[in-house]
Parts: C-alpha cells; structure tokens; sequence
C-alpha cells in the first residue's frame, strides 16, 4: 500500500525525545491511521440507525451512501458499536 502523506500535529517534551524517536512514533501513528480508516474498519465498528425506517445495519453498501451523502438525512445517525 502507497503511504499516505498526512499532517500530523504531535505534542511532545523535547528533551525527553530525539528526532528518530519521533519519526518513529510519528511513523507507528500513520500506520495505524491507515489500517482505522479503511472501510472494512468502519463496516465492523460503525452501524447506521435509520429511525425513519426502524432499521439498524452495519451493511457496507449502506455505510458507503451514508459517507459519500453531501447533507444528513433527518433521524438517521452513524454510530459506534462501542
């Protein structure tokens, strides 16, 4: 997979760290940055909750619509399995 360049904003003590400690830990959080926001994580740890409709899914198709929509429908929300 292609790494993705993404700004990342770090608050850290400078003297308890030096530079390759840092890119080191910048470098583990965009690792697991990138395995979070695939959608095959958000089809296991998100459902859609459709009160217009009395559904709950977690269906990839429907949490593909969801995302890609420009406005939110009324009383329907992306939720957390947690």
């Amino acid at each position: 997979m292609k790494p993705v360049e993404r700004d990342l904003l770090i608050l850290l003590h400078e003297e308890r760290y030096n530079e390759q400690q840092i890119q080191f830990a910048v470098k583990q959080i965009s690792e697991m940055l990138t395995v979070v926001e695939t959608m095959e994580y958000l089809c296991a740890v998100m459902e859609v909750v459709d009160c217009n409709k009395s559904r709950v899914t977690s269906k990839r198709s429907v949490l593909e619509k969801v995302f890609a929509r420009k406005t939110q429908r009324a009383f329907e929300f992306v939720v957390h399995k947690n």
